[in-house]
């Protein structure tokens, strides 16, 4: 029977045995051992995104700790930001008067106490628009958080009014 074969027809049957052969050992030996591999390349990078995540944790939580002491930082009483909010318009130099004032109004949260001054300013728009410019840039003692332009008609005289609503916040951090 062997001779029955040219050594050409032998040659292709070794060929295919062998392929034959890679792709039993392939599918027996070779597969899992790529398939571990991967995997532990994946469990190699999930350990990796574990150790690096606690590192961003612990400075996220350093991140809010600063701040929190910043917002919260300034710890005067709600009285004396009043008074240097009224010193701060006052200086200002212009044609402007101060109509009224509210209390200070103090909400408290769980890590904050906010202390909130409501002034409405009389004046001409070209003297309240520079002077609202200048309070949000210069004055550090409170932050502005709303600005409310408005008019009022005096039917008496018949003219109007401008009136500029200025809502002051400021941040205490509780401890």
């Amino acid at each position: 029977m062997q001779s029955s074969f040219t050594y050409k027809q032998k040659f292709f049957g070794v060929v295919i045995g062998f392929v034959i052969l890679l792709l039993a050992s392939y599918k027996k030996t070779y597969k899992h051992v790529f398939e571990a591999k991967s995997q532990l390349s994946l469990v190699n990078e999930k350990l990796q995104n574990g150790d690096n995540s606690f590192n961003e944790v612990f400075i996220l939580k350093n991140e809010i700790k600063s701040l929190d002491n910043i917002i919260g930082g300034q710890t005067k009483t709600p009285s004396e930001v009043q008074e240097m909010i009224l010193d701060f318009i006052s200086k200002y130099g212009k044609v402007i008067n101060i109509s009224s004032i509210q209390d200070t109004h103090i909400i408290n949260d769980s890590e904050f106490r906010v202390y909130t001054n409501v002034i409405e300013i009389e004046g001409s728009y070209f003297d309240l628009v520079p002077m609202l410019y200048k309070i949000e840039q210069e004055f550090i003692v409170s932050k502005v958080v709303s600005a409310k332009f408005f008019s009022i008609k005096n039917y008496r005289t018949n003219s109007k009014r401008l009136y500029l609503e200025l809502i002051f916040q400021n941040y205490e951090k509780n401890t």
